[in-house]
């Protein structure tokens, strides 16, 4: 359970800390009195700008900021949101432009002028905000043009109109600063020394941060998930917007009047798969006739930044369940029994894997990857589809029902 810090306990602090979140006091804005920033969502620059505030609302559906704790990567989209108004018309933009453009050079004198960015996200239940750690720009190990990308949108029937996509990486700041060593926090006297433009030579400059300016080495948050038997809500999703979506992916493939035809789900089970990992070069929809008890059959990349890259066979099983229908032992197993040696597979559903069937494939390391209801909207979200209306557009039109 995350720390909970009250607003009035707020000036007590001398650090902050991960995950720690921090109580707003009725209408007063904890994170104005933690961090002296102003109010509002998005870029929260402090006075003179020499350090910002991200504050991820995490309410926006068309422009669903994301942050993967597991790799220390936050994908970030953003304030041009809305058509009428030029790509950097808003100050957010102007500032992703200024410190993308400045990365782009790939020296330490143009990082040096890059300012520290801090990102907070919502939290709604405890009524404040939660410190998810120091962000960098860029990414290890992704294409420099990838960082940030002008993307277009619309609304409705108006004018199209551009926002950013920004990557960002999550420091792991464990390894402390020169002030204290070992110490994953942030001094608050960090923040008072860039104020005073030492931020770079302070002793309370986090070590992660100075290599990164240094030598351009990015250090990501990784976090291990400690619990790999998945409970059933783990595996499904609890907001109610991604619950209708669930619901409306099933009800569109789900045949009431053949029960046993599941072969409509198993194209868009490929295209899931596909979404979730890059390494993938290629996955086919076999025929039903002809599947060996497999779904879909695809090639995997392995070490694909090497000069000579390997490449593996993966089986892919797909099953379209109400989310109250879980997928058992006998499911699994066939999967399972169909993987050859050093191939692996993936289990998508719409619904989660029972408590003992999951336990059998962890326990006995199968080579299986599981993608639930919940994660399946997770990977739509991650790529753009994040409303009842867009979810419908990408199923009318790529997975048309054939009356």
């Amino acid at each position: 359970m995350s720390r909970i810090i009250k607003y009035e306990d707020i000036p007590k602090q001398e650090y902050i800390n991960i995950d720690t979140i921090y109580q707003n006091g009725g209408y007063q804005d904890a994170m104005s009195l933690l961090m002296k920033v102003r109010n509002g969502g998005g870029f929260r620059p402090c006075k003179g700008k020499s350090y910002y505030v991200i504050h991820s609302t995490k309410s926006d559906v068309d422009w669903p900021d994301y942050f993967d704790n597991e790799i220390g990567l936050y994908t970030y989209y953003g304030d041009n949101k809305e058509p009428g108004f030029e790509l950097h018309s808003k100050m957010g933009n102007k500032f992703l432009k200024e410190i993308y453009d400045k990365l782009s050079y790939g020296t330490r004198e143009e990082r040096m002028k890059i300012q520290p960015i801090f990102l907070f996200e919502n939290n709604k239940e405890n009524r404040g905000v939660q410190y998810r750690g120091l962000l960098v720009p860029g990414y290890p190990n992704i294409n420099e043009k990838e960082f940030l990308v002008a993307m277009w949108a619309s609304k409705g029937n108006k004018e199209r109109f551009q926002n950013y996509k920004a990557l960002f990486t999550v420091l792991d700041t464990s390894e402390g600063s020169f002030d204290k060593p070992n110490d994953e926090r942030i001094n608050l006297k960090w923040l008072e020394d860039i104020k005073q433009g030492i931020c770079y030579e302070s002793i309370y400059a986090p070590i992660a941060y100075k290599r990164w300016i240094d030598s351009g080495k990015y250090t990501p948050l990784e976090s291990r998930r400690l619990s790999e038997i998945r409970s059933k809500e783990e595996q499904l999703p609890q907001d109610p917007l991604k619950k209708k979506m669930l619901k409306q992916i099933y009800n569109y493939f789900y045949n009431s009047q053949n029960k046993k035809d599941s072969t409509r789900f198993e194209p868009f089970a490929i295209f899931i798969s596909t979404l979730s990992d890059g390494n993938i070069i290629k996955l086919d929809n076999t025929r039903p006739t002809r599947d060996g008890g497999r779904d879909g059959i695809g090639e995997y990349r392995i070490m694909s930044k090497s000069e000579r890259p390997l490449t593996t066979f993966f089986a892919v099983e797909a099953k379209c369940y109400n989310e109250n229908d879980s997928v058992g032992v006998k499911e699994t197993s066939r999967l399972i029994s169909r993987i050859k040696h050093r191939q692996f597979g993936v289990l998508v559903t719409t619904s989660f894997v029972a408590k003992q069937a999951y336990e059998e494939i962890i326990e006995d390391g199968h080579p299986i990857s599981i993608i639930s209801g919940g994660d399946i909207i997770e990977i739509l979200y991650r790529n753009g589809y994040h409303s009842l209306e867009k979810l419908n557009e990408l199923l009318e039109t790529n997975f048309p029902k054939n009356e």
